[in-house]
């Protein structure tokens, strides 16, 4: 049986840029959208990647994870080549920049970050895959830093992870670095999308897509209405705040 094809679409070639340098140049990529019918973890499969219309480029991967809802996870033996030229080829050259001044001395030293630094350091090590699994098995520690992590495929994971408490789901609504994906699986999950805490800090979130967040506006308590009404999120939110109230 020939390896399933996934399609891969990007609508302009910054989006394909982001993904590239989030997922694919570490080792992965979720693949929005798509269905594979009884897939099989680590099993092989083709994605094709299109930007903007251009011709596809194929290239090999296998499956990790099917993601309910948003897609299913891709594993790449590191960045594939064909991927890597592309990126090349969509990206400007920089502008020409004046050297920075050196930093400031401070007037003592740095404080050491401990554990915590040692954990970073770790977690940045690992691969995509790897971080996927620490997402889905980890402790609160490791969780707390994966959300942080800028590898934004592992965000998800994080939230599928079965011992996630409610105070590190509110902690990931306010996150500005969370993926898209996984805010809007926040904001569609049966249980955090009814606690106000966990929508308000959605709500404020200004990466939260604006459809969501003004659907969990009514969800906001009174007093967090008003505040967000006086200029607490952006524009669009803060006049459907002022309508609620003026209603």
């Amino acid at each position: 049986m020939p390896p399933p094809r996934l399609r891969a679409a990007f609508a302009t070639p910054d989006a394909f840029l982001a993904a590239f340098d989030g997922e694919i140049a570490r080792g992965g990529l979720l693949v929005r959208g798509a269905e594979v019918a009884a897939a099989q973890a680590m099993g092989e499969c083709l994605v094709s990647v299109e930007v903007a219309g251009s011709p596809a480029v194929e290239v090999a991967g296998r499956l990790a994870a099917v993601v309910p809802g948003l897609g299913i996870a891709v594993m790449f033996e590191g960045p594939p080549a064909r991927l890597a030229a592309l990126a090349g080829s969509l990206r400007a050259p920089p502008p020409t920049a004046a050297p920075e001044p050196p930093p400031a001395q401070a007037d003592g030293p740095e404080p050491a970050e401990g554990p915590h630094l040692a954990l970073s350091e770790r977690i940045k090590a690992l691969s995509v895959q790897q971080k996927m699994q620490l997402a889905l098995s980890g402790g609160r520690e490791e969780r707390l830093a994966l959300i942080r992590d800028p590898t934004k495929v592992a965000h998800v994971f994080v939230l599928k992870n079965p011992r996630i408490g409610l105070d590190e789901v509110q902690y990931a609504a306010k996150s500005p670095n969370l993926a898209p994906d996984a805010l809007k699986l926040i904001a569609e999950h049966k249980e955090w999308s009814v606690n106000v805490a966990v929508c308000t800090a959605l709500v404020r979130n200004p990466k939260t897509p604006t459809p969501l967040a003004l659907k969990l506006l009514d969800r906001v308590p009174l007093a967090e209405l008003r505040a967000i009404a006086k200029g607490g999120a952006r524009d669009q939110i803060v006049h459907a705040a002022r309508r609620r109230l003026a209603g």
